[in-house]
């Protein structure tokens, strides 16, 4: 081996090693938290929100999702990127009869403890309108970005 090839062999191995090290991992309480709700899940990236929350990204029965866990390891939110037809009828007739589908931007199934909502950006090509309706196909908020 030349020098030049082993000295890009021990730049890229102290580069993995600075990488791997810098990986931002929740606590056990969280990532297990994290794995008894998702425990299929794939292509797992982890995100600290602030002291109190983290945001796991990953793949879960096909779909990309973003779910929140508190740092005490409670889960308190799924958003899912959805389709309007995969949303309940009452909202889809709703949004059918207000807006139309040209400026429909996107859409997320937001899943809590609690609740299911569906959250619609929709562009009129002036503003982009956010509208939040619950599974009951009720306008809950409308918002303007």
């Amino acid at each position: 081996m030349t020098f030049y090839k082993k000295f890009n062999y021990l730049i890229n191995i102290v580069l993995l090693n600075v990488f791997k090290s810098n990986r931002i991992m929740p606590g056990k309480t969280v990532y297990l938290a994290f794995k008894s709700k998702y425990p299929k899940a794939s292509f797992i990236q982890w995100k600290q929100m602030d002291v109190f929350r983290w945001q796991a990204t990953f793949h879960y029965k096909k779909e990309e999702h973003f779910a929140l866990f508190s740092s005490e390891g409670k889960w308190l939110e799924t958003i899912t990127p959805v389709s309007l037809d995969i949303t309940p009828k009452q909202v889809q007739q709703n949004f059918a009869g207000n807006y139309n589908n040209d400026g429909l931007q996107e859409i997320y199934h937001v899943e809590t403890p609690n609740r299911s909502l569906y959250e619609i950006s929709w562009n009129n090509g002036i503003f982009v309108l956010k509208l939040l309706y619950n599974s009951s196909g009720k306008i809950l908020s409308k918002m303007i970005l």
